[in-house]
């Protein structure tokens, strides 16, 4: 099939739809709001209209979000009914990310309830019961007297082997942090599997924006493995996920060698991204949290620079499909952020940091 047929159709109606994202002027006059009440008011006439219809209803901020990650799951599935072949393969391997989610958030909360022995009646009302690709038995997992009987529940899926593998480790460490990583390493796995058979063009394109996206989630990751939970170099090198684009296992290494691993990101930003240097610091931010959210807001604006390359470039390709998905979430993620930012009552200033 040529690029024109394959991608005419989806190419026109997805850029009808980029054109009407929400501006981030939008998300400032959310953040300027008196109250949250104010802030969601805002949403009442647009695609979002349905986050102030349940926040009206309920006046629980959760119950809002809940609706938003649902809108978002919605995006993937119709998508995957427009597209075919190896296009509806990439879609699908992408939409994974919100199983793998949702199954996190049901093992969180097993691991409260059978580990930590809180309650967690309140937190299962909040896990996403829409069914993406496969039905997860999210209550008996939740419920299950131990990680191998949740491991069960999950038999016919790729995950209940990977959680039984998993389980004697978690419960050594009394963490689910190997469990998570080895979920996100599945993640990627079946999502490159799946880029393996676009053309080759395609191929290109989506390598270097997953590659670029698998680097920033290893800056992040890496940061956090030697700031705060204080792995050997071993243990947080084998938990970085391969198949990067920019940063080399070498490079990742001695990144993690280094009495200050975020250097690594001030590097690639420098070499990789120099319309980014700006928002480098001279020094890194000496408060654990102020450091983070300054990492993460470059981790977002370096995928916004890959986003706007593949819009600037030949629109026939997987590339519109990959920069649609990252431009919705980041539509989304801001809008969550001032949500939150407001039911905690922060002010403009930090709001608008963070954003």
């Amino acid at each position: 099939m040529g690029a024109v047929q394959k991608y005419g159709f989806i190419n026109a109606k997805l850029r009808a739809r980029i054109s009407k994202i929400l501006p981030e002027a939008l998300s400032a006059e959310m953040s300027r709001a008196k109250s949250l009440s104010e802030a969601v008011e805002l949403l009442r006439n647009t695609d979002f209209s349905v986050v102030e219809s349940v926040f009206g209803q309920t006046g629980d901020i959760k119950s809002a979000e809940l609706e938003l990650a649902r809108k978002e799951v919605r995006l993937y599935l119709e998508l995957e009914a427009l597209t075919k072949d190896e296009v509806r393969s990439i879609v699908s391997a992408l939409a994974e990310r919100f199983e793998v989610d949702n199954l996190k958030h049901a093992l969180r909360l097993w691991f409260d309830s059978h580990v930590r022995g809180r309650r967690i009646d309140a937190g299962v009302g909040y896990l996403l019961r829409d069914r993406v690709h496969r039905d997860l038995a999210l209550d008996r997992i939740v419920n299950a007297g131990s990680l191998e009987e949740a491991a069960e529940a999950l038999t016919g899926t790729p995950y209940g082997e990977l959680v039984a593998r998993q389980a004697a480790e978690v419960t050594r460490l009394q963490s689910l942090f190997p469990l998570e990583i080895a979920l996100d390493h599945h993640f990627y796995r079946q999502l490159l599997a799946a880029v393996d058979g676009l053309g080759t063009r395609d191929r290109e394109i989506a390598r270097r924006m997953i590659g670029a996206e698998i680097d920033l989630a290893n800056i992040n990751w890496l940061i956090r493995f030697k700031g705060f939970y204080k792995l050997d170099p071993e243990r947080a090198l084998a938990c970085a996920i391969p198949e990067g684009i920019w940063l080399s296992p070498q490079a990742v290494a001695e990144a993690y060698a280094m009495d200050n691993p975020s250097a690594v990101l001030s590097e690639l930003v420098r070499r990789r991204y120099p319309a980014l240097a700006s928002l480098l610091t001279p020094r890194e931010a000496t408060e654990s949290y102020a450091r983070l959210v300054l990492i993460e807001r470059i981790l977002a604006e370096i995928l916004m620079l890959e986003v706007r390359h593949l819009m600037a470039g030949y629109p026939f390709t997987i590339g519109i499909l990959l920069a649609y998905f990252v431009l919705k979430s980041a539509e989304i993620r801001r809008i969550k952020t001032v949500l939150n930012a407001k039911f905690y009552n922060w002010p403009e200033e930090r709001i608008m940091a963070a954003l």
